[in-house]
């Protein structure tokens, strides 16, 4: 059997390849989104305005790095289930959790994806205890992980 790690090691195999660490490249996309944002703020405020805060609640959260379906969407997500939703929750769980596998997202809500749901349920405490059903709770907890589950 082959798992990787979110380092990008493969375990079981007699070849180890090593990919750049999910750290770094987490810091990479950040340092790169930050200096898109701002420039595009930069481009786009008139001198002396702010932004205006968002306080609507996780429904307006804007995830830079994971864009499968949209920010506000919560659908409910179950084991074998495949598209877009399962590639969202993929995505998030190596964005934004101390998972210890890195998923590949490929939109299949297989095992890997099963463990990494059920890490997050587990490590939040959400509402619905560890069913490996992404709710309401499990999607929130994807979004804001508590602070020892996030990365």
């Amino acid at each position: 059997m082959l798992l990787m790690t979110k380092a990008g090691r493969r375990q079981g195999s007699s070849v180890s390849h090593q990919k750049g660490s999910v750290a770094h490249r987490r810091l990479a996309t950040a340092v790169a989104t930050v200096a898109l944002m701002a420039g595009g703020a930069l481009a786009a405020a008139p001198a002396g305005s702010a932004a205006p805060s968002d306080a609507s609640g996780p429904a307006s959260v804007r995830e830079p790095n994971c864009n499968y379906i949209s920010d506000s969407a919560r659908p409910i997500v179950r084991p074998n289930d495949r598209g877009n939703k399962v590639k969202q929750v993929q995505c998030l769980i190596n964005h934004y959790s101390k998972f210890s596998e890195y998923l590949d997202v490929d939109g299949q809500y297989g095992q890997a994806t099963y463990r990494g749901v059920g890490y997050v349920q587990r490590c939040n405490g959400t509402a619905g205890g560890v069913d490996h059903v992404v709710g309401d709770s499990t999607w929130y907890r994807l979004y804001h992980p508590k602070s020892q589950c996030a990365l």
